[in-house]
């Protein structure tokens, strides 16, 4: 089953418009045509089941059969991972997370980040393309921040502030459950001096992710599939 994406303004009460190259992917590569079924969301939740009743080279055009808001489900997963230099890697963590269902991910330059040039468009092409893989409704938001400080000022006391962190021994078996968790992995560099002390004074929570040290993005992909695995 294929998943496609229409932007919210293009969508009516009965029908809708898949435009660009999502509408070339429907009609050129998958050959989709007039009458054939398919099923479209707007990243906010919604489902639709259409049919197809114009095809051309840009716009693909539907008639909306039936539709459904789905909840999102529990429990609610923030990431906070630092900015990856490589842009290759940073996009690999972006969508590998929300294939396993983060529902805000927000990158952040910590002190001992390395340069990097993020390209946003690239970030939401992943994103999109994971929620359509993984047959998601709701497209996760992508918020960047310029110091871990900004980052958790998205953080708020209805979610249980987790760490990943090499250097204590506490492991998943120690953690309570929750409805929202509000998950930070560090930078390439590790978190420094004073972003630790930040860390602690929001009555955060460290745990250990095992005894080998992980990249960023391989940490990123086991806490996010361990919590979300939780509810």
């Amino acid at each position: 089953m294929y998943l496609f994406f229409a932007s919210p303004e293009d969508i009516y009460e009965d029908e809708l418009t898949i435009r660009g190259q999502e509408a070339v992917h429907i009609s050129r590569v998958l050959r989709f045509d007039k009458g054939d079924e398919i099923q479209v969301t707007d990243g906010n939740g919604n489902r639709y089941i259409c049919v197809i009743n114009r095809v051309s080279k840009q716009e693909v055009s539907a008639e909306i059969r039936q539709s459904e808001n789905e909840e999102r489900p529990l429990p609610y997963l923030t990431l906070c991972m630092g900015i990856i230099k490589k842009r290759d890697r940073l996009e690999f963590a972006v969508e590998k997370a929300v294939e396993l269902g983060v529902d805000q991910l927000i990158l952040f330059r910590g002190e001992y980040s390395l340069k990097e040039n993020i390209r946003m468009e690239r970030l939401d092409a992943a994103a999109q393309s994971a929620v359509k893989q993984s047959l998601r409704t709701w497209i996760p938001k992508i918020i960047i921040e310029n110091s871990l400080e900004r980052a958790l000022n998205h953080y708020n006391d209805s979610s249980m502030l987790i760490v990943a962190d090499e250097t204590t021994s506490s492991g998943f078996s120690e953690l309570k459950k929750s409805k929202s968790y509000f998950l930070v992995v560090g930078p390439e560099g590790g978190f420094s001096d004073g972003e630790r002390k930040l860390l602690n004074r929001k009555a955060s929570v460290h745990f250990s992710l095992g005894k080998k040290r992980l990249r960023t993005e391989t940490a990123a992909i086991v806490i996010t599939h361990h919590f979300k695995s939780m509810g």
